[in-house]
């Protein structure tokens, strides 16, 4: 849905809100904090319900007006999503692994679903699931997404180890969508990418029984500068289009994981950067209404939208050892959860990233976390972590979260 059908929709949406809340205020505070996602595609489900953004909760889900009222009502106000690993297993090498030097043991699975309830009750209403490869544990997969059911959730696979058994088993689970790594429109190229002959297209396979299944379907796609200022984008863009899947997340990359100490030209990650946040703005588009919605990460995070959304302000990231992290993409704990409760390393990292900033963590601090790791396990422990966020300074506060004033 696109140009004023869409505009009457997101004011009757605001309309909602604030009956919904019983506020006036709320209603200002809707339309400003919506207002962000006016500039994406609007997307109509087949169960009447609408996904303004990728990252919220379907409207009017419950789970969408848990999420507007965390985050307009709440002080301070809450993160809508996580991105939560249940496993290191998988049977791919992608060289950009964040999780490459992460402990290789999980989260014992009482605990996990412990954290689980926890986070589901304290207002999470977004989960990205994945590994590793979480089809290869699945029981832990299905007990997690037991606990999560009715909730906005996405499912990072590759479709590694994938039988219909699983996808039907996804579909009853009420999975939201399913999102699998390509990262090349050349089957050759994206399989030396993952290390893994074949995995072009057991993923593209994989997402049409998903999408068969009545499972929204997309790519999680990571280009270098390089091959987005050759036209990249639009690439992966037909690709998707031509088999007709919802959505295109665009990672950026990222000096972290198993790229940590890698430098990119300051140069050519700014041309791409603009490059990718202006094929952000035309995919999404009335000229463009039949194309899949693409969402960067450099667009959606950008000082215009969110700004920077890790360590709890919009998401933040546990990793499969248990370890609470800002993001996927900075390598820093807060506390693991066999050591400390969930509560403790939230109100830890909350300190740290208390106001909103326009600033990216994993950019900005990336040479600092790489010089204390030296090549060592990640991510980094508490007690280091304390000793570098000590110091750190703020940047400039998000604007839009500096106008609706929710952030003191």
């Amino acid at each position: 849905m696109t140009g004023f059908p869409k505009l009457l929709f997101y004011l009757r949406m605001s309309l909602v809100c604030a009956w919904k809340f019983h506020s006036v205020p709320v209603l200002w505070k809707a339309a400003k904090f919506t207002r962000i996602f006016f500039r994406h595609k609007l997307l109509k489900l087949a169960s009447g319900e609408y996904k303004l953004d990728f990252y919220m909760p379907r409207y009017p889900s419950a789970a969408f007006f848990t999420a507007m009222r965390d985050k307009l009502q709440c002080r301070p106000p809450r993160p809508v999503s996580v991105v939560l690993s249940i496993t290191k297993a998988c049977a791919y090498h992608c060289p950009h692994c964040y999780q490459r030097h992460d402990p290789a043991s999980e989260l014992p699975l009482d605990l996990l679903l412990e954290n689980v309830r926890k986070m589901r009750d304290f207002g999470i209403m977004a989960w990205a699931v994945e590994g590793g490869e979480p089809l290869l544990r699945f029981e832990r997969l299905e007990a997690v997404l037991n606990e999560i059911r009715g909730l906005e959730v996405w499912v990072n696979s590759t479709g590694y180890s994938s039988t219909p058994e699983k996808i039907a088993r996804l579909k009853e689970l009420e999975v939201t969508g399913i999102m699998s790594s390509i990262h090349s429109v050349d089957p050759a190229e994206h399989d030396a990418f993952t290390g893994m002959p074949g995995s072009w297209q057991r993923a593209i396979g994989f997402l049409h029984d998903c999408k068969d299944a009545g499972i929204l379907t997309g790519f999680n796609t990571v280009l270098t500068d390089e091959q987005i200022v050759a036209g990249g984008i639009d690439g992966i863009m037909d690709l998707a289009k031509e088999h007709d899947f919802d959505y295109i997340q665009l990672i950026h990359p990222k000096a972290c994981g198993a790229w940590m100490g890698k430098n990119f030209d300051p140069e050519l990650s700014r041309k791409a950067i603009g490059i990718a946040c202006a094929a952000q703005k035309r995919y999404n588009s009335a000229k463009e209404k039949h194309a899949p919605i693409l969402t960067a990460q450099v667009f959606e995070e950008s000082p215009d939208m969110l700004g920077c959304c890790c360590g709890g302000i919009d998401r933040f990231y546990v990793g499969a050892a248990g370890d609470v992290q800002p993001c996927e993409f900075v390598n820093l704990s807060f506390g693991n959860l066999k050591e400390v409760p969930f509560e403790t390393a939230y109100a830890r990292m909350r300190r740290t990233f208390a106001v909103p900033c326009a600033e990216w963590t994993c950019c900005l601090h990336a040479k600092e976390i790489a010089e204390h790791a030296a090549g060592g396990a990640l991510p980094l422990p508490w007690e280091t972590t304390e000793k570098i966020v000590a110091n750190w300074k703020c940047g400039r506060p998000t604007a839009v979260y500096r106008k609706m004033g929710i952030y003191r």
